[in-house]
C-alpha cells in the first residue's frame, strides 16, 4: 500500500484505527510484571551526589496507580483543580510581533495544542451525572450529555472492574489536524507525547490533592468516541485517567 508523501494524515490514521486493544486482548489479562533496565557496566562511572527531594519529586514517588476505588462523591473545586492543572490556560503572554499567545499547563508541538478533555461524572457534587467538556478558555463545565453512561461505559474500558466506582474518569481527546496540519505524519507523534504531558500533570494534581489515579489505554477506540458523540477519524480519544479516593 503507498502513500502520497503530500498526505499528513493517511498513515496516522491508519495505524490509530489498527491500533485498538482488541488486536491483543491477552495483553490486558493478568501476567507477570516484565522490567528490564540498562547498564553499561564497563563505561566509567560517577555516582549521583545526594540531592535535596524537590516538591515534584515527593508527588512523583507517591504517585501510584490504584486498582480500587472508593465511591466517595468529588468536590467540584477539587475537579476544577485538576482540569487547571492537566490542561488549563497559563498564558496570555505577549509576543514579539504584537498580539498574544495562549499558553497552556504543558508544551505542545508549535503551541498547537491539540487536546480537549471529556469527562465521565459519576458523583461530583453540583453536578448533574452525565458527560462534559472542559472549556478552557471559558473557564467551564459544558454538560453534553445528563444521565446514566455506566452501562455503556462497562464494555469499553478493559479496566472497568477497577475504576467501576471512580467518581470521574477524564478522556483526553485529540483534534489531530491542528498539530498535523502544521506538522504532517509526525505530528501524531507529538499529539501523544502532550497527551502524556497533560495525564502526568492529572496524576501529580491528584496526589497533591489526597487522591489517587489510575492511566488507562486499554479501551475500545470506537465505541469510546462514539460515546463522547467525536466525529471519527478526525476526533479520538488518545488516553483515560481515573480519579478519585482510593479504596
Amino acid at each position: 500500500m503507498t502513500l502520497p508523501s503530500d498526505d499528513p494524515f493517511s498513515l496516522s490514521r491508519l495505524f490509530h484505527l489498527n491500533s485498538e486493544p482488541w488486536l491483543n486482548e491477552d495483553a490486558y489479562r493478568a501476567g507477570p510484571y516484565l522490567q528490564s533496565f540498562r547498564s553499561h557496566p564497563d563505561a566509567p562511572r560517577m555516582p549521583l551526589p545526594a540531592t535535596a527531594p524537590l516538591q515534584v519529586e515527593a508527588l512523583a514517588a507517591a504517585r501510584r496507580s490504584v486498582r480500587a476505588f472508593r465511591p466517595d462523591p468529588m468536590p467540584l473545586a477539587t475537579l476544577a483543580a485538576l482540569l487547571r492543572t492537566g490542561y488549563g490556560l497559563t498564558g496570555p503572554d505577549p509576543m514579539e510581533q504584537g498580539g498574544r499567545f495562549l499558553r497552556r499547563s504543558v508544551p505542545s508541538a508549535g503551541g498547537t495544542y491539540p487536546l480537549d478533555i471529556y469527562a465521565l461524572v459519576a458523583r461530583v457534587e453540583g453536578l448533574t451525572p452525565g458527560i462534559y467538556h472542559f472549556d478552557a478558555m471559558g473557564e467551564a463545565l459544558e454538560l453534553l450529555r445528563a444521565g446514566a453512561w455506566r452501562h455503556e461505559a462497562a464494555p469499553v474500558f478493559y479496566t472497568w472492574p477497577y475504576v467501576v466506582d471512580a467518581p470521574v474518569i477524564l478522556c483526553l481527546v485529540a483534534t489531530f489536524a491542528r498539530t498535523q496540519s502544521k506538522y504532517g505524519p509526525r505530528g501524531y507523534r507529538y499529539i501523544l507525547l502532550e497527551a502524556g504531558h497533560a495525564a502526568q500533570n492529572l496524576c501529580l494534581g491528584a496526589v497533591e490533592l489526597g487522591l489517587a489515579s489510575l492511566c488507562m489505554g486499554g479501551f475500545r477506540d470506537t465505541a469510546l468516541n462514539r460515546m463522547l458523540g467525536l466525529p471519527q477519524p478526525d476526533q479520538g480519544v488518545v488516553y483515560t485517567l481515573a480519579l478519585g479516593a482510593a479504596a
